[in-house]
């Protein structure tokens, strides 16, 4: 699941983003749309400001299993949001991102291609704290597959699987990693 870009694909990934975004730009202009324009235009500010949050983390490999995600075609789409303080999880990002990388590879398998998935990623950070709520829109080829993996799933510490609900159409989950701020976890 997880692919090492080199620069030359990541900034062709990035150009390719920044040209989608002026020519949308460029459109709403052209129509006189200057409501609009403001909009686009906040919202790409608000992408960068979550960007900006998620590499302050300093866990590198999860920064990039999430800047990344969208750029390959995948049957979910990925948005992300992190809330509250600041946090260094340098420590944990190894143990984070094999988590992820595990979950997202789950969801991916047992994803409906024929509809349309979104998984949405809250972090939400406190001292000492990080929980990640992973919400999960879309339909499942055999939910019940989602639901042993999570019952089976025993995270390493520091990380802690806190709660998670599987619907016909949804799912839910709340892990959880303890940290202890400037130090190791023990």
């Amino acid at each position: 699941m997880e692919k090492r870009w080199t620069v030359v694909e990541v900034m062709r990934h990035a150009r390719h983003d920044w040209l989608n975004k002026i020519q949308l730009i460029k459109g709403h202009l052209a129509l006189n749309k200057i409501e609009r324009v403001q909009e686009i235009i906040n919202g790409i500010i608000g992408e960068m400001q979550q960007e900006t949050r998620l590499t302050n983390l300093k866990a590198e490999r999860f920064a990039e299993l999430v800047m990344t995600y969208n750029w390959e075609p995948r049957p979910i789409f990925l948005e992300y949001e992190i809330t509250g303080g600041e946090a260094d999880l340098s420590l944990y990002d190894e143990r984070l991102t094999e988590w992820c990388c595990g979950f997202l590879h789950l969801l991916e398998m047992q994803a409906d291609r024929q509809t349309e998935n979104h998984v949405c990623l809250s972090i939400e950070l406190s001292y000492g704290r990080a929980s990640l709520f992973f919400d999960y829109r879309g339909a499942w080829q055999d939910g019940e597959a989602v639901r042993t993996w999570l019952e089976r799933c025993e995270p390493a510490p520091p990380l802690r699987l806190v709660s998670f609900a599987v619907g016909t159409e949804e799912l839910t989950v709340e892990l959880e990693l303890l940290f202890r701020p400037g130090g190791p976890y023990s």
